[in-house]
């Protein structure tokens, strides 16, 4: 069974008009993370279209690790995950609200397993842009067409880095989802 929750809650992962908007459940960072089977820090190394027989085309990016705040990827290793839309034969396909990556570019990444294959997690929701300085930040990415459906208030950052770990941490010991939605869904993380 295809459990894509945030964007698999089919009712409200849905687009709200013909390549105009995408809609996502809005939930907290915490909830985020207990969605995630990893969320890494990493630099794109690659980004190669390809066609999946259920989902059209998508996009296969490449996730140099620098630093793991959830799940078994390592600091050193390459983790591949999925993007809807991408181009692949001179095909262009758009996913409205996902995120876009640049080859080169560090960023934080929320991932997450549906039917054995990695995805980012909520379209751009779960995708940060880290910012250098002191302390080090995270800004969420967000996309144009992206429509948040909730209560919870998005936050955007800056966010310090050593505060986003430990809260993506705490959810290991936490596992009960704050979001309603998600307590019916599934009740603890999956």
């Amino acid at each position: 069974m295809r459990r894509n929750i945030l964007w698999a809650m089919a009712a409200l992962a849905v687009s709200a008009g013909p390549a105009s908007a995408s809609t996502v459940l809005n939930v907290s960072i915490e909830d985020m993370a207990r969605l995630s089977k990893f969320v890494v820090v990493g630099k794109v190394v690659g980004q190669q279209g390809g066609v999946h027989e259920d989902n059209g085309i998508e996009t296969s990016v490449s996730l140099r690790v620098i630093d793991s705040f959830k799940g078994t990827a390592r600091a050193g290793t390459t983790l591949v995950f999925h993007t809807r839309g991408g181009e692949h034969d001179g095909v262009i396909s758009h996913a409205v609200g996902d995120a876009v990556f640049k080859t080169g570019q560090i960023y934080l990444v929320f991932i997450e397993e549906i039917d054995g294959r990695l995805y980012n997690v909520g379209l751009s929701t779960g995708i940060w842009d880290v910012r250098s300085g002191q302390p080090r930040t995270f800004v969420r990415t967000l996309q144009d067409g992206l429509v948040l459906v909730g209560d919870d208030q998005l936050e955007n950052g800056p966010i310090p880095y050593t505060e986003m770990r430990g809260r993506v941490r705490f959810t290991a010991t936490h596992p009960q989802f704050e979001n309603q939605v998600l307590q019916t869904t599934f009740g603890t993380r999956r």
